[in-house]
């Protein structure tokens, strides 16, 4: 029972790790939002940071890609405890692969208009989520 029970342990490793080859570094990846406006600027926006870091090469099309990021983006309005007013933006990334199978999926990074971020929550958003991404997965 203790050899089944240390090549269990040994092999699970092994068995998550190819679950996750889709998102390797220097695979190419394409961004999928919805159709509203902040949904199609943020994935530009995560699109350009994705280029800067380098890590995976944005494609084009979805054929051209290993996975894909559903962005999810949430906005809401009025006034916060620390927002005066503008828009306050939520941003979700969900990856996963050609077969719609999911392969890993962040929180929700939200950020409200103040003059920390230049009144931009949505590039506040982006640079949150995008942080996140780079800590789970530039090892």
């Amino acid at each position: 029972m203790r050899i089944y029970m240390l090549a269990l342990l040994i092999a699970a490793p092994i068995w998550a790790s190819g679950q996750d080859q889709a998102l390797q570094k220097g695979n190419a990846v394409y961004i999928e939002a919805n159709k509203s406006d902040v949904g199609q600027s943020a994935a530009q926006e995560l699109a350009g940071a994705l280029k800067e870091w380098g890590y995976w090469n944005v494609a084009g099309s979805k054929s051209s890609a290993d996975f894909i990021i559903k962005l999810d983006s949430k906005v809401s309005g009025g006034v916060t405890w620390t927002s005066w007013g503008g828009k306050s933006v939520a941003l979700s990334a969900s990856m996963v692969n050609k077969k719609g199978d999911q392969l890993w999926q962040s929180e929700y990074y939200k950020a409200s208009p103040n003059g920390a971020n230049g009144y931009n929550s949505q590039s506040a958003s982006v640079k949150k989520l995008t942080k996140a991404i780079r800590r789970k997965f530039d090892r």
